[in-house]
């Protein structure tokens, strides 16, 4: 068994986005083996995107057949056709929680923590504990990609080069 953190820094856009709203379209990673065990993911956010109650879903993808989930800023309003023909894989969701606990303790930067995804704006939770899941890319390939979407909260990302999002696998 070996880990490894994979960085991905997507291209974002200022201003305050909405629920619903694409905060990055697809970006590609390679994974460092041919499937590996998503153990969890962290994000931080430079100079900016530090709104509290604010949850980030990633949705992660085997092919990249069409590389836009909508316009950044903007409602995700994909065809359902096209996104299936990306092979989604499953999601994973970051949360910046101002509900009595700090965890955002850096004050020029804002960082994310994964959570379980039923984990509400209000703190309660569903029956899962944990979201760990497999990446796997499509035949042979360690080729994955993944986009970002709003459920809650006004994140503004103050720029396009900000955010790193940081993966930790285990294969």
């Amino acid at each position: 068994m070996a880990f490894d953190i994979i960085t991905i820094e997507p291209t974002t856009v200022d201003g305050a986005h909405t629920a619903g709203d694409v905060m990055f379209n697809l970006t590609s990673f390679q994974i460092p083996a041919r499937s590996c065990k998503l153990i969890t993911c962290f994000m931080e956010v430079a100079a900016g995107g530090g709104e509290g109650d604010t949850k980030i879903s990633l949705l992660f993808f085997q092919k990249n057949t069409q590389a836009t989930l909508g316009t950044l800023d903007a409602t995700a309003n994909i065809i359902a056709s096209k996104f299936t023909s990306n092979q989604y894989i499953g999601s994973s969701f970051l949360m910046l929680d101002d509900s009595g606990v700090d965890l955002d303790a850096v004050d020029t930067t804002a960082l994310y923590y994964q959570v379980p995804a039923m984990m509400s704006n209000t703190g309660s939770r569903g029956t899962g504990s944990s979201d760990e899941m497999v990446l796997k890319g499509d035949a042979g390939s360690t080729d994955l990609f993944v986009a970002g979407i709003v459920h809650f909260g006004a994140p503004d990302f103050d720029g396009t080069d900000n955010v790193k999002i940081h993966l930790h696998v285990e294969y």
